[in-house]
């Protein structure tokens, strides 16, 4: 990462906001891999990678001015994206955990190396190129974040589930955020296969039955449905703001018992 003369820290200033860039690229690739309509969300995902990106070419090329520009950057990042940080408490989800730990690590890192880097532009500490404790910095931090996506990776490849379909009568889908169907009708004290085709995890959550089966990327099991009859709602609650109020947020469906 040699440049021109500037102050200590800007380096790793510069990586923390090219970090916190990955993660809306990271979430707008699993989008386009798994075919998801991202149409909506373009435009937002594709800003929030170009603030940080120029931000952090401006905090390496030029001088102490842009370190409040790094830090303005790495703000409006975390803000555009904090529901990725989420995803942290799901380290064997990839999709959701890796964006989350490159936002974190790369706000953190952006904002307070900015602060050191003009610290030490008062001091006049000026380098060509990361030296010492400011090294060690980067090499730390890209370790955390390759360890993490790999480790994620291996943990979602291994949990993630593969049930087969067996005999169960009916098939719910997660897909794009949505439930297959507006409903689903099965009889009691039998199996309901779920298969998740987002690389996202979601739940098959109703509360009223107790419930609430976490699904990875990928995955799919088997679900034992209670002889309970009744309507009842259905919902992840991954992605349900209001969770007394499930329908309202779209990820949701009726699941009626007979």
């Amino acid at each position: 990462m040699a440049g021109p003369e500037n102050a200590k820290w800007t380096r790793l200033a510069a990586l923390g906001l090219l970090l916190a860039g990955l993660a809306p690229a990271v979430v707008l690739v699993a989008l386009l891999i798994w075919g998801m309509d991202a149409q909506e969300d373009l435009i937002f995902l594709i800003s929030a990678m170009v603030i940080p990106f120029v931000g952090a070419l401006l905090a390496w090329r030029f001088g102490a001015w842009t370190k409040f520009v790094a830090i303005l950057a790495a703000l409006l990042t975390a803000m555009a994206m904090f529901w990725t940080a989420f995803g942290l408490a799901q380290p064997a989800s990839f999709f959701d955990f890796v964006p989350g730990i490159l936002l974190t690590v790369g706000t953190l890192i952006a904002i307070g190396a900015s602060i050191a880097a003009l610290i030490a532009g008062n001091r006049g500490r000026m380098a060509t190129a990361p030296e010492g404790g400011e090294r060690l910095g980067i090499a730390l931090a890209l370790g955390l974040v390759v360890v993490a996506a790999v480790v994620s990776g291996a943990l979602n490849l291994t949990t993630r589930g593969s049930a087969d379909a067996g005999e169960a009568e009916t098939t719910v889908t997660l897909k794009g955020f949505e439930y297959g169907e507006a409903g689903y009708v099965v009889a009691g004290g039998t199996e309901v296969f779920v298969r998740n085709d987002d690389p996202f995890a979601h739940t098959f959550t109703v509360e009223e039955l107790g419930i609430d089966e976490s699904l990875l990327g990928a995955g799919s099991k088997l679900i034992d449905i209670p002889a309970e009859p009744g309507t009842y709602v259905l919902y992840c609650r991954i992605h349900t703001s209001q969770p007394e109020d499930p329908q309202a947020d779209g990820m949701a469906t009726a699941l009626t018992i007979l």
